[in-house]
């Protein structure tokens, strides 16, 4: 009853988070202060602060309370697992998402990955080697669920399994969050405990990584000030300029000198960016609802 009380809160809870951040993604931080101060419940998707247009990869209707792609996506990978039974591969991945998933739901670049694989370009067990990087970090939170209160089991299975769209730091940083998920449903898990669940998985880059962002979010007293340290710390160099390193024990990455505010979109997708500024949300809100 427990494990399926938190299994519930952990898919409502990335809903909603998804259904809060969507209407205001790509906005830099002092956009969003300037056309919607701060973000406490359900905005609807509307100009002029929705900056992607709705369809498909994004949300699919203007309303408050939709979700995006990311939603959708953990849907399908859900139902993979309800599907298939162990030991799970890239390759079974790959043939039940091209045979089942919904597409019109998806983000595009996941779906060409797949399509790499359809078309024998590559194996699934070696396409994320050769494609790129970032996205779909939210998508996996069925392993976590599935190997509840056994972390390590759960970075195994994610790092494996993710191998169709991500290379070894991605891979690895992936695996230490679903590390971290299966944590949050141990009797009496803490912030803490989730914390130490996860750079217990981290390789050598993602700890330095994250142990940098929990350092910013241990330090600050109130929003803005973790916000502001965050963007003149971890903001990468958008796409177009050369991508991270791939591996695990790469040098960090380099940082992008931030601006004030911005009408254009203000974003990457790398993990290097988004797993930290997401894990110092989560420690400087203690893990509440208000870490969202």
């Amino acid at each position: 009853m427990r494990n399926r009380d938190s299994a519930l809160g952990a898919y409502i809870g990335a809903a909603i988070g998804d259904a809060m951040g969507g209407p205001v993604e790509c906005n830099h931080a002092a956009r969003i202060r300037r056309l919607v101060g701060e973000v406490k419940g359900l905005l609807p998707y509307q100009k002029p602060y929705t900056i992607p247009r709705i369809g498909p990869g994004y949300a699919l209707h203007p309303e408050a309370g939709s979700v995006t792609d990311d939603t959708f996506i953990r849907g399908d990978f859900t139902r993979f697992y309800l599907d298939t039974n162990p030991p799970r591969t890239p390759s079974m991945v790959a043939e039940w998402m091209l045979k089942n998933a919904n597409f019109s739901q998806w983000w595009q670049t996941a779906v060409k990955g797949l399509r790499r694989v359809e078309r024998g370009e590559v194996t699934a067990e070696e396409a994320g080697a050769t494609f790129s990087q970032g996205g779909g970090i939210g998508w996996w939170t069925p392993i976590g669920i599935l190997f509840a209160e056994d972390p390590e089991r759960a970075a195994a299975e994610a790092s494996n399994l993710c191998r169709i769209w991500k290379a070894p730091f991605e891979q690895n940083v992936l695996g230490a969050v679903q590390a971290g998920v299966a944590e949050g449903m141990r009797d009496g898990a803490s912030v803490d405990s989730i914390v130490n669940a996860v750079l217990e998985q981290c390789g050598p880059l993602s700890t330095r990584l994250l142990e940098r962002a929990i350092d910013i979010a241990q330090d600050s007293r109130n929003v803005p000030e973790p916000v502001d340290k965050l963007y003149h710390n971890v903001l990468m160099p958008p796409p177009g300029h050369p991508e991270p390193s791939r591996e695990v024990d790469a040098p960090m990455p380099p940082i992008l000198e931030p601006i004030a505010d911005s009408d254009k979109a203000y974003i990457t997708c790398f993990f290097a960016e988004q797993v930290p500024i997401s894990v110092a949300a989560f420690v400087y809100g203690k893990g509440e609802p208000r870490a969202i």
